[in-house]
């Protein structure tokens, strides 16, 4: 089973678009085995220092369900909603577990794990709404147990005997712990993502800087701005290989994108791409945009640092 997972994970690599997507898939993959991890954790709690059949067999499920959304494809294991759902059910489940089992045992130390993954399931900028409904749903759970006293599901309470209270203890706090740490593991794998994006920015403006294939003649830049049709021709004159490299890398870019594509060699903004081109700036950042799509450029990549550095 592990070198099946291992090699569906090495497939998704060669499948990703970009070193930031196949990131945030592994990423999204890891927490996935966290979460499995914690569920199997509950399994055995139950069965073995709990004597909890029923109750070990529903976690036991809930880890197998876990497990196979790692082979599920991305569209689908990253869709907001379903992943609000999960999210929501998971939350009742702790509600339900510590209202039966009752303040000593401390099941609700369990929301502070749940929270923690939240944080990275959700993109904050976009799922900003979901993620403090999520989070506002588990202190009403909290607070509702609070308020009554853990009295709202009496009927199903259990009474764990002492020593059973303090395995339930002793695994909550480990629980807390091994989820701060991957949590902290996950931080620094961003950072260094960030450090990344940032020296290779500022190795590529260095290279820009040292380049000469942006050393072009006035009246290129003049035949542009001026929208002379002449601009194609004395741009190929300048630089022979260029529609070709680009052509090899992506075939199915259009003429009036491989127009934008001969302006971002020479450096230009959008404002003056606009100019050239005769056509507004939303057209250009149109343009620019299905050309960062079809090159299968991350949004962070600086697409006139890497069309004069690359081709």
């Amino acid at each position: 089973m592990f070198k099946f997972f291992s090699s569906h994970l090495t497939g998704k690599r060669q499948q990703a678009k970009d070193e930031i997507e196949y990131e945030k898939s592994i990423l999204f993959d890891v927490y996935t085995i966290v979460l499995v991890f914690i569920l199997i954790s509950n399994f055995l709690l139950n069965l073995i220092f709990l004597e909890e059949p029923i109750y070990a067999a529903i976690f036991l499920g809930m880890a197998l369900f876990m497990l196979c959304t790692i082979l599920w494809p991305d569209r689908l294991r990253f869709n907001k909603h379903l992943l609000m759902l999960l999210f929501m059910f998971l939350g009742i489940v702790i509600f339900y577990c510590d209202t039966v089992s009752g303040r000593e045992v401390m099941n609700y130390l369990s929301y502070i794990s749940l929270s923690i993954a939240v944080a990275f399931f959700f993109d904050y900028d976009k799922d900003r709404a979901i993620v403090f409904m999520l989070l506002g749903l588990y202190i009403l759970f909290f607070l509702v147990n609070i308020i009554t006293d853990y009295s709202v599901l009496t009927f199903l309470q259990q009474n764990l005997s002492p020593e059973k209270q303090w395995y339930v203890r002793v695994y909550k706090v480990m629980e807390i712990a091994f989820c701060t740490f991957v949590g902290m593991y996950f931080i620094h794998r961003k950072e260094k993502m960030i450090i990344k994006y940032y020296l290779e920015k500022e190795k590529m403006n260095d290279l820009i800087k040292k380049t000469d294939k942006i050393n072009f003649s006035d009246t290129l830049y003049e035949l542009a701005m001026s929208r002379n049709s002449l601009f194609i021709t004395y741009f190929k004159s300048q630089f022979p290989d260029y529609f070709e490299k680009i052509l090899e890398s992506c075939p199915n870019l259009v003429a009036s994108e491989l127009e934008i594509c001969a302006l971002l060699k020479l450096n230009l903004n959008t404002k003056d791409m606009a100019v050239a081109t005769n056509t507004t700036v939303r057209a250009v950042e149109n343009k620019k945009y299905r050309i960062r799509k079809k090159l299968r450029l991350s949004s962070e990549t600086d697409l006139n640092s890497y069309m004069i550095v690359t081709f």
